[in-house]
């Protein structure tokens, strides 16, 4: 039996202590009705749970029993928290249903804030109502509903996870405070986050956070979760504060690099109330093209790549690197994009890219 059922099975009415006493004090319900000043429907009521103990009972039971009016004013409020953790045991049950689309597993093998380690479905719904902060998992909120418009060709694409994942965010963030979210800022320090990039994104991570906390900018990077296929997000927690979420699908520097600036450019660019989620296998619309070359522009000018093509005849690792050099980036950037544009085969140079 879990402590669950025994909440459920022992909920005892303050009216049976109530009888009790009268049964040791050899007195009827009328007579305690004459001593308080009180109908006797109402001690009758009270002895069933059916009526509360009010202060003013309280004190003058206080006069008759013997017993301090604390006593029971505390009896009256542990039954009636009693009476209403039963019918949240009832809705615990109902939300056992939500559990089937949430990593609940990963997450807690990730030690997530709330989510223990348990294999009881019980415990699992009110650790997730504690992660959500939540009285119930059938909660809805304005994020969660624009996610779950949210389209993506993986087949099993989960937005409940993708939801769990920017949440965790969200805690995250909340454990720290920020300056008031500043766009122009943010444009100021875009070349300070750029000239950290001929280093790995995760040695210049802590330092990049830095810089985003200055513009009012919360920085996660957390692995993705099972089935959300997301590479970033960006959007505004609050009228004053944003955040930035960088996962590690594709297991490449350069990828994250690229998430940054792509998420940096829709915070600066785009609608202040949408939720930019860069998924995988996504249809592109003219705000992510935008993000895109904003990403791929900052990374490597557009100008001083366009030459690199024109005038190398042979790409190859010396080249490769020696631009790089020459733009400051990591050759595994310059790999990525060269990749991406087809001047270059995916498996080739791969050893200039740094994996995560």
């Amino acid at each position: 039996m879990s402590k669950f059922d025994k909440l459920e099975e022992y909920v005892i009415a303050p009216g049976e202590t109530i009888s009790e006493l009268l049964e040791t004090n050899c007195m009827t319900q009328l007579d305690l009705a004459s001593k308080l000043g009180i109908n006797k429907k109402t001690i009758n009521e009270i002895i069933k749970g059916k009526a509360p103990i009010t202060t003013a009972t309280a004190l003058k039971l206080e006069y008759v029993f013997h017993v301090p009016a604390s006593f029971w004013n505390n009896l009256e409020s542990n039954y009636r928290e009693a009476l209403e953790r039963q019918k949240d045991i009832k809705s615990i049950k109902e939300d056992e249903k939500y559990l089937n689309n949430i990593p609940y597993a990963e997450m807690s093998k990730r030690k997530w804030d709330y989510i223990d380690k348990t294999r009881d479905s019980f415990e699992k719904v009110i650790n997730l109502r504690k992660f959500f902060s939540v009285a119930s998992l059938s909660f809805d909120t304005e994020l969660k509903r624009k996610l779950a418009f949210r389209k993506s060709n993986n087949q099993n694409f989960s937005y409940e996870s993708l939801y769990c994942w920017l949440r965790y965010g969200e805690i995250q963030s909340s454990k720290e405070n920020y300056p008031k979210f500043n766009i122009e800022k943010l444009k100021e320090k875009i070349g300070d986050i750029r000239g950290l990039v001929s280093e790995s994104f995760l040695e210049q991570y802590n330092t990049i956070k830095s810089i985003l906390k200055e513009c009012g900018i919360a920085l996660i990077y957390e692995p993705h979760l099972p089935n959300t296929y997301v590479n970033g997000v960006a959007y505004k927690v609050t009228s004053d504060k944003a955040i930035i979420m960088i996962s590690d699908r594709g297991k490449k520097d350069d990828i994250l690099w690229f998430t940054l600036f792509h998420e940096i450019a829709h915070l600066i660019k785009h609608s202040k109330k949408e939720v930019f989620v860069d998924l995988e296998n996504t249809e592109m619309n003219d705000m992510e093209s935008e993000a895109d070359m904003f990403a791929r522009n900052i990374l490597i000018p557009n100008k001083p790549y366009n030459e690199f093509i024109k005038n190398t005849i042979d790409v190859n690792e010396k080249t490769i690197r020696d631009f790089s050099n020459q733009i400051n980036i990591s050759p595994g950037i310059l790999v990525g994009r060269l990749q991406t544009d087809g001047i270059i085969k995916q498996n080739q140079f791969n050893n200039l890219v740094t994996r995560i």
